[in-house]
């Protein structure tokens, strides 16, 4: 639990109540299950959409080919764009739930598309119709809605649940991934570094892996 508070930077994150590393680079708002996950794939051809901006759309936006993130809170909107890469990103202000859509429409369809917003129970069709062949689909905070995760659940996507704790709070929540069966992010190179990663306490122990 020291090493969580620390190494992963929980401790920083929460007193400036931002999601990030220990060395104060941005993460995804999700469990640390889910990004140490995510952060083993490859997504650098993948188109990402994000229905809720925030640190996780600099995370993408470092990650993917193109992001397109919609917010709908206009002081935190201008916050995530004036730090985002203009080139690879497109974040949208939206006041309604048909201008909050409409990019997913426009834009698709998506390699990602992330759930983490205030309509979530009415993302779920939106999403699944402008989901690429071999994408997936992220639900944050899928425990609090349990109506939305089942919907998804219900649409034949393999499921995968990352429960713990995260950045910049002290409980500890479920971030669910849903992929269609054809499904590649993977790259085939070794698993990734953890965010909190070290030495092998063992070394020498495996012969032919060290």
């Amino acid at each position: 639990m020291r090493r969580m508070w620390t190494a992963y930077g929980l401790v920083e994150s929460g007193r400036t109540g931002t999601p990030s590393d220990i060395c104060g680079r941005p993460l995804p708002w999700y469990t640390y299950p889910a990004i140490e996950y995510l952060a083993g794939l490859d997504f650098r051809s993948s188109h990402v959409l994000e229905f809720g901006a925030g640190n996780s759309t600099l995370w993408w936006s470092a990650r993917a080919k193109q992001v397109t993130s919609v917010e709908v809170d206009p002081n935190w909107f201008e916050s995530i764009r004036a730090r985002v890469d203009p080139a690879n990103t497109s974040i949208y202000l939206a006041t309604s739930e048909a201008e909050f859509f409409a990019p997913a429409a426009e834009r698709g369809p998506f390699d990602v598309i992330v759930i983490d917003c205030l309509w979530r129970p009415e993302s779920v069709d939106v999403s699944v119709t402008n989901l690429a062949p071999g994408g997936m689909i992220i639900l944050d905070n899928s425990d609090w809605l349990p109506a939305t995760h089942r919907d998804l659940r219900s649409k034949g996507l393999i499921e995968v649940n990352f429960h713990g704790l995260g950045p910049a709070v002290p409980h500890a929540w479920t971030t669910s991934i849903f992929m269609t069966r054809d499904a590649d992010f993977w790259t085939g190179t070794n698993p990734p570094t953890p965010i909190a990663g070290g030495p092998s306490p063992w070394p020498g122990s495996y012969q032919g892996e060290i």
